[in-house]
């Protein structure tokens, strides 16, 4: 401020300073921000919009390729997995290989098939409609046997060069391109392989599985550049793996790219299996951003991605927005400098601003203050200092008292936010509930395990609202006892609630009773914990350690088992041979003939018993033959109506037309005989019997009730049922009635049931059993049906007219496969016609067993043939005497289970010294498992224990039709 006299000079005043210094800083700090933020300063490492811009389009370039790269890569994925699910679907590669196999097709109609194949590709296509054009199943022929579109089917396929690369051996898949109808489309195919019945691959590759895709229809939009440029700026061009135009943004007939220098430039840069971004020049002088990107999809094969910007279009813009800028800046230093001479002006009145900072305290600012600025007289300097010092001691008195009340504030505004995040923070469910059952106050946990938003539940009555119905009565009465104070607090207790999203929910309560200051009971305060998982776990964790013991006891005594009937079929050689020896010793018209038969009844029957044994352990044997189910129920139901007791019935209810099963008769029976003598036992006098056969299909949920451990698939079963009105069976008993020597019966051996499950387990099937005390017994048993199932037995006479004679047994298939292994009968059993030829009187036999009495009723036995014998008691003795008496030993009968060295093993010794020697094994166990070890020794022969002369003299007498090894 100038003195009062004091005439003022040009610039001398704040006003006139004001404007002409803000008018140079103006000008040129705008003309210098303008060049740097256009153009940058690169020595201070600056970069300007104009470096910014093109990193930006080069960076939305290269965002935009990757994403289509991405995507296509996805669409491609996509298509993929959806072929390789239907191609390597079992019903599907099963329906395709029958439809090309004539012989098997006969089951089901072709048409039925082909309409099978066809709406699995049309069911496809449907999901997926914009994905697919067409989809055909071709055979190596080039003919289209199943397709999408129906009219297609039996004509030939139009891509051919593709179709003979998707018949390549190991190409199990394949992705290529080709022009169909004036545009390029994308072939996808996919191998139908054949798998064993393990699972492997077979090699065969009977058809395979085509789709055709228009990629411009099917592929994903192609991302634009929004606020770059223009449509017109833009391109964006899928290339495929011969240069043809697949797809485009905008869209260009596929032939364009030879008449448009842009696209002809992109197609030819994106075929070089570079990624790159990088700024060209076309031959008219364009000038053109790009980056490339490549989708590879085998060796040296693939698509590339070209997405391009019109240089000139895309800065366009910016040229623009920086003139705009300039002239802006122009605008703003004049608008600058008015209002600079304008606030020059105010400047001058200090003397207001000290009447305004006095209103302004006045009021209640208590931060107003003004300041002496130089040039003023000393008075208003010396006022506005008194001035601003009391205003300062009122301000810090004021000051003070806020910040002592905004500090208690503050922590009690903390304490309670404290004890929020306290009860939110606990994982448990934490509950006040007040003394009329209503919510008072609920954290996080327990708001998120009712399903309901924070605050929703607060007011809501608890047991109206979140206990079940059955138990609300019963806690409530027991919460107001509490409230009453009549009811002793339950500190931990369990009950299920209801949640909006979860359902029921078993919860594990701590509880507290809170109390006022006068001990007067407000309301409970509870801990909540979700258990029902973990009860859940629990329990399923009990039940699975329960199967798992008891899978292993059964398992246990199925080993235990096939080792007794193992043993003891050697005890019942030595007896049943030394009882057939004196049987021909003695006269017929002996006394003890008759004894001697009815010990030898007794081995039979002895025999019986370890069948039983073996099957239940699952080393049974089984000839498996083709077996009408209807005719074998009803002549052993026949068979056993005479054991009914006094006024029993009996019901029969065989469904006609069932197929033949294939099976073993003799077990069969042994499963009904034993099914329907349980039941006779359980009905008692005047009971009800039924017996039923059926056939149905069967899915996973009903199969996972079989009491077998293992399940079969799901499909078509024959079944045998047998239900009876007696006095049923309990949770325990039904739990073990499949358990071997566990029986309810006096008189029972526990046996009949064990061999059942064994039975059926061997054919593969399923066992039912539903019974309850008082209400009878209902057990049903399954067989899978054969693939190709025979429903005459007059089909079974053709077919074994069309190839000879079949031999029936497991062994005997065996035997046939590999063209030297042959079984013989044992016991009594006929034997099929054959060739006598018997050794020469006096040829040596080799006798090896581990088993004394074994060794000597063998010898006996052939020396009662007219063989001479040598004995030895394991593999090593026998090698070694076979080696010193090789040229003079004829035969060699050797048991398969042996210490030291077993059958298998010595036998390949013995054939090493002399490779013409004829080798009989034998072995307690059943013949068919006996087969399967033998499938890999040509040239050996197999008798069962226990054998008789009969059958020692025909294993004998049989001549091996090549004894070469």
């Amino acid at each position: 401020m100038s003195a009062a006299g004091q005439r003022p000079t040009r610039l001398s005043g704040i006003r006139e300073r004001v404007i002409a210094y803000f008018s140079v800083l103006s000008v040129l700090g705008c003309g210098a921000l303008i060049l740097v933020l256009v153009y940058g300063a690169p020595w201070l490492g600056i970069v300007g919009i104009h470096g910014l811009k093109e990193a930006e389009i080069v960076h939305a370039l290269e965002n935009a390729a990757d994403h289509k790269k991405q995507s296509i890569l996805t669409w491609l994925a996509s298509r993929r997995t959806e072929l390789a699910v239907v191609a390597n679907s079992y019903d599907f590669v099963g329906a395709t290989a029958a439809l090309l196999d004539q012989e098997a097709a006969s089951a089901i109609p072709p048409q039925d098939r082909v309409r099978f194949l066809c709406q699995h590709l049309s069911t496809l296509k449907r999901t997926s409609p914009d994905c697919y054009d067409s989809l055909a199943l071709i055979a190596p022929d080039g003919k289209i046997i199943a397709a999408s579109e129906s009219d297609q089917i039996g004509s030939r396929y139009r891509y051919g060069e593709f179709l003979k690369v998707a018949f390549t051996v190991g190409a199990a898949e394949q992705i290529g391109t080709a022009w169909g109808n004036g545009h390029p489309v994308i072939l996808i195919s996919r191998q139908i392989v054949i798998r064993d019945r393990v699972g492997r691959e077979t090699g065969e590759v009977p058809a395979v599985l085509v789709s055709v895709t228009r990629p411009q229809q099917s592929l994903e939009a192609l991302a634009l550049l929004p606020g770059v440029a223009d449509a017109e700026g833009n391109q964006m061009i899928l290339v495929g793996a011969q240069g043809e135009l697949l797809a485009s943004v905008p869209e260009h007939k596929p032939d364009l790219p030879a008449q448009d220098p842009l696209l002809a430039r992109l197609s030819r840069q994106a075929m070089t299996m570079t990624e790159s971004s990088r700024l060209e020049t076309l031959d008219d002088g364009r000038q053109i951003l790009a980056a490339y990107r490549y989708v590879p999809l085998g060796v040296a094969q693939g698509w590339g991605i070209a997405v391009a910007i019109d240089h000139q279009k895309a800065f366009a813009p910016l040229v623009s927005t920086t003139a705009r800028a300039a002239m802006f800046g122009l605008v703003m230093i004049a608008i600058a400098l008015i209002l600079a001479g304008w606030g020059g002006g105010r400047v001058a009145g200090p003397i207001r601003e000290l009447r305004n900072t006095v209103l302004a305290l006045e009021r209640g600012d208590l931060s107003a203050r003004t300041e002496a600025k130089s040039g003023v007289p000393q008075e208003i300097a010396d006022l506005a200092t008194a001035f601003n010092s009391m205003a300062r001691r009122i301000e810090d008195s004021h000051q003070d008292l806020e910040r002592e009340v905004a500090d208690r504030t503050r922590e009690l505004r903390q304490e309670k936010e404290n004890a929020r995040r306290y009860l939110d923070l606990a994982g448990a469910m934490l509950l006040l509930l007040g003394s009329d059952g209503c919510i008072r106050m609920i954290n996080r946990a327990g708001t998120q395990l009712l399903g309901m938003v924070q605050g929703e539940p607060l007011g809501l009555n608890w047991f109206d609202n979140f206990i079940p119905r059955e138990q609300r009565k019963k806690i409530r009465e027991i919460f107001d006892a509490l409230m009453r104070g009549e009811q002793q607090l339950l500190e931990f207790y369990e009950n299920r609630i209801l949640t909006r999203d979860k359902g029921e929910r078993l919860i594990s309560w701590h509880n507290i009773l809170m109390r006022d200051e006068e001990g007067n009971i407000q309301g409970v305060l509870c801990s909540g914990e979700d258990v029902t998982d973990r009860r859940q776990a629990e329990l399923e964790r009990g039940e699975l350690e329960r199967q798992l013991l008891h899978t292993q006891k059964l398992e246990s005594l199925g080993v235990l088992a096939g080792g007794i009937a193992h043993d003891f079929n050697n005890l019942l050689m030595a007896i049943g041979g030394n009882v057939e020896l004196v049987r021909h010793v003695l006269e017929p018209d002996s006394p003890a003939i008759k004894y001697l038969e009815n010990a030898h009844q007794a081995t039979k029957r002895a025999g019986d018993l370890t069948r039983q044994m073996l099957a239940y352990s699952g080393k049974g044997g089984y000839s498996v033959k083709l077996v009408d189910l209807n005719r074998l129920v009803g002549e052993n139901v026949d068979l056993m109506k005479a054991s009914l007791r006094k006024g029993a019935t009996f019901a029969v209810q065989l469904q006609p037309g069932l197929p033949l099963l294939e099976a073993d008769p003799g077990q069969m029976q042994q499963v009904i005989v034993n099914l329907v003598t349980n039941a006779i036992e359980a009905a008692g006098e005047g009971g009800a019997i039924t017996v039923a056969t059926g056939l149905a299909d069967y899915g996973v949920a009903q199969l996972a009730h079989s009491r077998l451990e293992q399940k079969p698939q799901p499909g078509r079963f024959l079944s045998v049922e047998v239900a009876d009105d007696g006095c049923g069976m309990d949770q325990a008993t039904r739990e073990r009635m499949f358990d071997p020597f566990f029986s309810t019966k006096f008189t029972g051996r526990g046996l009949g049931l064990s061999a059942v499950q064994g039975i059926v387990r061997g054919h593969g099937g399923a066992i039912f059993v539903h019974s309850e005390p008082g209400g009878g017994t209902r057990v049903q048993v399954l067989f899978p049906l054969a693939a190709a199932a025979v429903t005459s037995m007059s089909e079974v006479a053709q077919a074994e007219q069309g190839r000879g004679v079949a031999r029936g047994s497991v062994l005997e298939r065996a035997v046939a496969r590999q063209g030297d292994v042959r079984e013989l009968p044992s016991g009594g059993a006929a034997a099929p016609a054959v060739v006598e030829e018997h050794e020469p009187e006096g040829t040596m036999v080799l006798i090896v067993d581990d088993e004394e009495m074994v060794r000597l009723v063998c010898r006996a036995m052939l020396r009662g043939l007219g063989y001479r014998t040598m004995v030895a008691s394991d593999g090593p003795e026998a090698v070694a005497l076979f080696r010193e008496h090789a040229e003079e030993i004829g035969v060699v009968i050797m048991d398969l289970s042996m210490p030291q060295m077993d059958g298998m093993t010595a036998a390949e010794h013995l054939r090493s010294i002399r490779p013409d020697v004829r080798i009989v094994l034998s072995s307690g166990f059943s013949a068919a498992e006996e087969a399967r070890r033998l499938s890999g020794h040509q040239g050996a022969q197999f008798i069962q224990k226990p054998y008789d002369l009969v059958s020692l003299k025909q294993v004998l007498g049989q001549v091996d039709p090549d004894p070469s090894p």
